[in-house]
């Protein structure tokens, strides 16, 4: 395998010739951007198989093009705190398959987007400056000599589940980005992706304060038994009377729900059992998956064209990298980081208001969207919205650790099929119909008056 691949040596040499020509990134740092995964035979547990014409001339260019991004980009890309999405979109196309021309194309298009990195402080403490996107030089160099220090694992064992912070939150937080963040450098085996992911985690507020502290710290003592997946769990939420009027049109946001009574979410997720035991741990890796799946998709309506929340979106997307984390983190973290995935997914399908979740429309037999996976990947690849190439490889994700399809036969493959072909990709397949991801609460029905019926066919 190690002749497939580019030559350790060769890496860091061109490495080297692209910081030297941008500045900023020592060279000692510079092996930390790295893909490990493609170095060396892979040693990393659940990475998605990524695709088979992948040359070392995808490589290195990724490996540059990450260097330059962390050497001159912020993670956030305006004032709000919108995040930088490039290097997502980057190692999902090398990982389906981009030839070196799109893998420059979506850099160059991406890059424009960008702003730059801000100036360090001097006196930086890292506990002192958390939610201040400022400090994010600050945070990232810190963290790159953490991670060089510690290991990849261990950096994020210690930051990522520090008690004191609240850090738990901040990883999951934010549309799970850090997480998201964090969990690329882990699948591909980057180590400046892990740190890059860390300091993004430190620069988001701790918005679910309310709920991790209580809920990390009951995680490791739970006695619960119930065999109930974690799917079947939040279904029981569609009937719970408690939940009616806590969100409404107008105030259905990410977390609303957990905002307003964080206990009532406590307890559903109290349901689910979970235990030290890492072979178990991957098992409700794969529930959460299937949740995942089944909110992003199974809110559709049959009698309305096709409607995908932006939110429950990330749901998924997140979602792709629960195998690799569960198997790389101590146990017992592992238990806490589950809850907490659980907790922020069941807040997410609760706060847009608990739409009905059917899944059988979307099995072989009841499906017009019937793409092969080699297709959807195709698509997936020239695609330009920046999330729809994450989305593609959560679902193939899901169905792979899933081969007996519990969501029924095809499921998956549909799903990812809807995918491409109904989210736009440009401003002309807007005009012809396609739309990009909705905001609105898909339980609300004033969020799909406005989507036409469908003419024929079905789901």
């Amino acid at each position: 395998m190690r002749g497939q691949f580019l030559p350790l040596f060769s890496t860091i040499v061109l490495i080297l010739l692209v910081c030297q020509a941008q500045g900023e990134i020592a060279e000692d740092k510079i092996a930390l951007f790295r893909l490990e995964s493609f170095a060396l035979p892979s040693n990393i547990p659940g990475a998605f198989p990524h695709s088979p014409t992948i040359s070392p001339i995808e490589i290195k260019l990724v490996e540059e093009l990450l260097v330059k991004d962390a050497n001159e980009h912020h993670i956030f890309f305006n004032e709000i705190g919108y995040h930088n999405h490039l290097t997502h979109m980057l190692l999902a196309d090398f990982s389906l398959g981009a030839s070196p021309t799109r893998l420059k194309e979506v850099y160059e298009r991406e890059a424009k987007k960008q702003r730059p990195k801000p100036e360090k402080h001097n006196g930086f403490n890292w506990t002192e400056h958390l939610g201040d996107g400022d400090y994010y030089s600050d945070y990232l160099d810190f963290m790159l000599n953490e991670v060089k220090k510690l290991g990849r694992v261990a950096a994020v064992e210690k930051y990522a589940f520090d008690e004191q912070n609240n850090m738990l939150s901040r990883w999951l937080g934010g549309a799970y980005h850090p997480f998201i963040h964090t969990g690329y450098g882990l699948e591909f085996g980057i180590d400046g992706m892990v740190a890059e992911g860390l300091a993004q985690m430190c620069v988001h507020a701790d918005r679910a304060k309310v709920l991790f502290p209580n809920e990390t710290k009951s995680s490791e003592n739970t006695e619960n038994t119930s065999s109930k997946t974690a799917l079947e769990i939040a279904k029981e939420t569609l009937d719970d009377s408690r939940f009616d009027g806590l969100v409404t049109y107008d105030d259905s946001g990410l977390t609303t729900v957990l905002d307003k009574k964080p206990e009532l979410v406590l307890e559903y997720v109290n349901k689910w059992s979970l235990t030290p035991d890492k072979e178990e741990l991957v098992n409700k890796a794969r529930e959460l998956m299937n949740l995942a799946v089944a909110v992003y998709a199974g809110p559709q309506r049959p009698d309305k064209e096709v409607l995908l929340n932006f939110f429950l979106m990330h749901a998924l997307t997140s979602s792709l990298f629960l195998p690799t984390t569960v198997q790389q983190i101590d146990p017992k973290l592992g238990v806490k980081f589950l809850r907490g995935k659980f907790t922020m997914d069941l807040a997410y399908f609760t706060s847009q208001n608990r739409p009905k979740l059917n899944l059988e429309q979307f099995t072989s037999s009841n499906t017009e969207f019937k793409k092969s996976w080699k297709e959807i990947f195709e698509l997936a690849v020239n695609h330009n919205d920046t999330h729809l190439p994450k989305a593609i490889r959560a679902l193939k994700q899901a169905e792979r650790w899933n081969p007996k399809e519990p969501l029924g036969e095809g499921v998956y493959r549909s799903i990812a099929s809807m995918t491409v072909e109904s989210i736009a990709s440009t401003e002309e397949d807007k005009k012809n119909g396609k739309r990009w991801w909705g905001h609105g609460g898909l339980g609300f029905n004033e969020t799909w008056s406005n989507i036409p019926d469908r003419k024929e066919g079905k789901l």
